[in-house]
């Protein structure tokens, strides 16, 4: 086999299931330190197409744990970036970007769009509600981060459906809201971390090691599930 960027990973799963990857398209919600995470990931291995949603800019306070930024990225559109950092990867990628918060007037953007699955990495719980009834409604596979703050064990973090949730205040925000729905908290998959969290404080604090040990857990659900085919 020809030496490639990708070559190790065809030889880890083969040249069968590697195809599968370039035909999918994955929305990604969010590119902070589980977002980008995730996002890096599933670059290296081999998906080829994405949208990309964030309203935010870089700030210096993300460079501690957010591995899509340097210093000279300071100030600037988090989607920009990471569309400029992919394409410096791999200029074949196709990916969107939606430089804005997620609401109904994305929902019906969206609406236009082949997803194949969706990453929620954000932290507002109504954002959240919003994406995770529009996966359903849409049949989209979903998988939903959970608070990953204030943390910093990176083996504490689960991949599970959202019932099964605990030590996590933005979980329960969460599954309360859900069920106001009715929504059946069985069929969302996420990723928690079952460390209870070492401060509270209105704004949270972060290292890299657990927010990145989600976004690779969310890339490893994504490429899994393709990989069983189901």
């Amino acid at each position: 086999m020809q030496e490639s960027m990708l070559s190790r990973t065809i030889s880890l799963i083969g040249e069968d299931n590697f195809a599968k990857f370039a035909k999918l398209n994955i929305l990604i919600v969010g590119l902070g330190g589980v977002g980008g995470t995730a996002f890096e990931c599933l670059l290296r291995s081999g998906f080829k197409s994405f949208i990309l949603v964030d309203f935010d800019k870089v700030n210096l306070s993300n460079l501690n744990r957010q591995i899509l930024y340097t210093a000279s990225d300071v100030d600037s559109s988090k989607v920009d970036v990471a569309k400029k950092h992919a394409l410096q990867i791999d200029s074949s990628f196709n990916i969107k970007t939606i430089n804005k918060k997620f609401d109904p007037d994305i929902i019906f953007e969206l609406s236009k769009e082949k997803i194949d699955y969706i990453v929620d990495a954000i932290d507002d719980i109504q954002a959240k509600v919003n994406i995770i009834k529009y996966a359903l409604d849409k049949k989209i596979k979903i998988i939903v981060s959970l608070g990953m703050a204030n943390r910093l064990d990176p083996t504490k973090v689960i991949i599970t459906t959202l019932d099964k949730t605990y030590a996590c205040p933005l979980a329960k925000k969460l599954r309360g809201e859900l069920r106001k729905e009715n929504v059946d908290l069985r069929k969302i998959f996420c990723v928690f971390s079952s460390e209870e969290p070492l401060v509270k404080q209105v704004k949270p604090s972060s290292m890299m090691m657990v927010p990145s040990s989600a976004g690779l857990s969310i890339a490893y659900y994504i490429i899994n599930d393709v990989l069983k085919g189901e």
